[in-house]
């Protein structure tokens, strides 16, 4: 999966196929063998070089394929409270699905200030399709989950459009990435009202912190853009695995 997220991060802002042509090096165009594609240990073994021209090998490759395999292992001991009562299998399942999402996009928009709507609306359905299933399987035919995400989806993504149009009509320009909205709306598919609203309370604290560390050090301009879709799905990533109640504790209590 590691390796599948290079591939879309490289590929999706060229607008290519992530599924045709297989790998090959952007420098010589030589095709990439499956021996030289293994995650991690194919880079060290060609000392992150390609075997055929010795162009370099990003580091970044290796890097995101090891965090992707750390944030699926996160997953065997997450406490999403919304699928609390569901068998760990299934939260496993769910939290390796969740957490690439939510990586591709962070990294996308940190590289390029995109959220891909294929990404985000894709990730939509799904976390609402999801919560359907898991309703029909606890054989209640109340729906409750599959209205609460999108009751939670539709919060997500008007909070987001509000504050946008607000932003443009104090500042006469947009303050908000259209994105955002959509990202918020993923995230309420997957975290339900209340894990999205506490998602968007730790987004803020986090964006304002790093804003005021950024102009302290003199980093970060006062009309400088912030990938806020990080700050977003990075917090979403830990209201997934540690739950609701801890963050209520620290930020009401």
């Amino acid at each position: 999966m590691g390796s599948f997220v290079n591939v879309v991060i490289h590929r999706l802002p060229l607008n290519q196929s992530i599924v045709y042509p297989s790998s090959s090096c952007p420098r010589c165009n030589s095709k990439i063998k499956w021996f030289d594609n293994i995650p991690i240990i194919s880079w060290l073994l060609l000392r992150g070089k390609c075997r055929a021209c010795k162009n370099k090998i990003a580091f970044s490759y290796p890097c995101i394929e090891l965090s992707t395999g750390l944030l699926f292992c996160l997953n065997l001991y997450a406490h999403p409270t919304i699928y609390s009562q569901q068998p760990i299998n299934v939260i496993l399942f769910l939290g390796c699905i969740f957490s690439v999402i939510l990586f591709t996009l962070a990294i996308l928009d940190f590289k390029y200030f995109w959220l891909p709507q294929v990404l985000t609306s894709g990730g939509l359905v799904l976390g609402i399709t999801i919560s359907f299933f898991i309703d029909l399987n606890n054989g209640f035919y109340q729906f409750n989950y599959s209205f609460y995400t999108l009751l939670a989806s539709l919060l997500g993504f008007t909070f987001f459009n509000l504050l946008s149009r607000i932003g443009k009509k104090i500042y006469n320009k947009s303050v908000i990435g259209g994105g955002d909205a959509k990202l918020s709306a993923m995230i309420g598919s997957w975290l339900g009202i209340q894990g999205l609203f506490i998602t968007i309370w730790f987004a803020f604290i986090s964006a304002g912190i790093f804003v005021i560390l950024g102009f302290i050090f003199k980093k970060i301009k006062s009309n400088q853009k912030i990938p806020f879709g990080v700050f977003l799905a990075s917090s979403a990533l830990l209201v997934w695995y540690f739950g609701n109640e801890i963050f209520l504790e620290v930020f009401f209590l």
